[in-house]
């Protein structure tokens, strides 16, 4: 990507990222993002003694969905629903939504799909979630279960698809390219509002959320896709 599209890209970060829909879509709540204060155990059920699900380390984001008394009812890998004691999360404010056409009646969503591998371990080279998956593999897994064929490799993900040129024209669903650690695009994730991304990440450990402010990210952002 050109060095002014890059800057503008980057000077805009701070900025709020937010999405105005056309009014023929209808805006889905996939759930509200909280972040872990603690090293945290995901549950069966609402109780101490319930089977531990996983667990997850401090400052880890997930997408919460109901409560019962004490406890914050969280999406799981497989769509299912885990439990974590409230105590041990901050409420970020941000609804995780996405926007279909009003006339789609049993949506099946790149935001979904996404969300679903949450915590799915890390592997360079990984093609599969359950035995671990790079970057852009689950950027090209996600789509292809859209319909939408993606190259493997996040350098030549990147070439396709619309370009986005700020960060205020940013939708849940766009694709986001990085340089992190060479000259070149090594890295991808998929944005889902507000400044939030999922991705699969070596320092993260496997298929997490962060968000674009974060110092490593707000510098090697360089280009977005539709």
């Amino acid at each position: 990507m050109q060095k002014d599209r890059k800057e503008t890209i980057q000077s805009a970060i701070s900025s709020r990222l937010a999405t105005v829909p056309r009014d023929d879509y209808v805006r889905h709540v996939y759930g509200r993002l909280v972040l872990t204060t603690r090293f945290t155990e995901i549950r069966e059920s609402s109780a101490d003694r319930a089977r531990v699900y996983s667990r997850v380390p401090i400052n880890y984001y997930l997408v919460a969905r109901g409560s019962r008394g004490d406890w914050r009812g969280v999406i799981m890998a497989n769509g299912q629903i885990g439990w974590v004691q409230k105590k041990y999360l901050k409420e970020t404010g941000y609804d995780v939504i996405y926007h279909l056409p009003r006339d789609v009646q049993n949506p099946g969503h790149v935001l979904q799909l996404a969300q679903r591998y949450l915590g799915a371990r890390y592997r360079w080279g990984g093609n599969n979630p359950d035995t671990g998956i790079d970057c852009s593999a689950f950027v090209k897994l996600v789509y292809a279960q859209m319909g939408v064929g993606l190259p493997r490799t996040a350098r030549e993900q990147a070439k396709v698809g619309m370009p986005i040129t700020r960060t205020e024209h940013l939708k849940p669903g766009d694709r986001l390219y990085f340089q992190v650690k060479r000259s070149y695009i090594d890295h991808t994730g998929i944005y889902i509002g507000e400044g939030y991304f999922i991705h699969s990440s070596v320092s993260r450990g496997g298929v997490a959320i962060d968000h674009l402010s974060r110092p490593l990210y707000a510098r090697s952002l360089v280009s977005a896709r539709r």
